[in-house]
């Protein structure tokens, strides 16, 4: 048996950076994100990074992200990444383990590929009842102009993919990933008489669906702050704001909307070394 998955798997972005943007962040993923978000962005990377994301979900279901990106050198980017799920009965997990490599082609141009690995489980009262395994991979690119300025971004998640199922005393069957499609522009404003301070306007559509998102990020002596605001035209209202000082970076963004009517709270941490 072959078919489609459309909620196995489902595309939980976990860092809450591109979150406060709505998600619009295609174009613009220059750090650890850019293994969820468009691994062409990783090609961006100036320094070693490690992310870590977490989202509790109705307090009854535990997402997480941990990613390590290594730039080899300039232009050319390395990745790992583990996204886990599981709910607070130990019913059922899904895990991802993914590896990324991302290239600058030219000045302006990068492209980046996702490999990843799925695993599932099912239990019933600490009985298995099923399991799953099986593969996919993103593709992803991103273009900058006007002195980089205006940036551009594709990406499509589980562009290939296969899964295989089997539960007990039934047949194993086989699917493929919902294929997904993201492309967005982003454009860097510099804000007049304030060298530090700048404003960063985006627009994706992600399957269709519109998201726009905003973050203005000033820095200080005491460190850089960045205030976001986005909007899923299918979601609704989501907004964060960001730290940095030194090697560590701190984000928060709130969601509404995006699972099934609820708000959410996203946390992540980057470590830059």
């Amino acid at each position: 048996m072959i078919g489609t998955a459309n909620a196995a798997f489902e595309n939980i972005e976990l860092m809450a950076g591109p979150m406060g943007m709505g998600g619009a962040y295609a174009a613009t993923t220059q750090d650890t994100s850019a293994l969820i978000w468009n691994p062409a962005g990783l090609a961006r990377l100036p320094v070693r990074e490690i992310g870590i994301g977490y989202l509790d979900l109705y307090g009854l279901l535990n997402y997480s992200f941990i990613g390590v990106a290594y730039p080899i050198q300039t232009g050319q980017t390395l990745g790992a990444a583990i996204l886990s799920s599981s709910d607070t009965e130990d019913l059922s997990y899904e895990r991802i383990v993914l590896l990324s490599a991302a290239t600058r082609l030219w000045k302006e141009l990068q492209i980046g590929m996702s490999a990843k690995y799925f695993t599932t489980s099912v239990n019933l009262e600490r009985m298995p009842v099923g399991h799953g395994s099986g593969w996919g991979v993103d593709f992803g690119v991103q273009s900058a102009f006007m002195r980089e300025k205006v940036r551009v971004g594709v990406v499509f998640p589980n562009l290939l993919s296969n899964v295989s199922y089997r539960r007990l005393e039934e047949a194993a069957y086989t699917e493929s990933i919902l294929r997904e499609w993201r492309i967005g522009t982003a454009v860097e404003i510099d804000v007049p008489n304030r060298e530090s301070d700048t404003v960063l306007a985006a627009f994706e559509l992600a399957n269709g669906t519109p998201l726009v998102g905003s973050e203005y990020r000033y820095d200080t002596e005491q460190g850089a702050f960045a205030f976001r605001l986005g909007w899923r035209f299918i979601g609704g209202l989501t907004a964060g704001f960001g730290y940095q000082r030194g090697n560590v970076g701190l984000d928060y963004a709130f969601v509404s909307g995006r699972y099934v009517g609820s708000q959410s709270s996203l946390f992540s941490v980057r470590v830059f070394y």
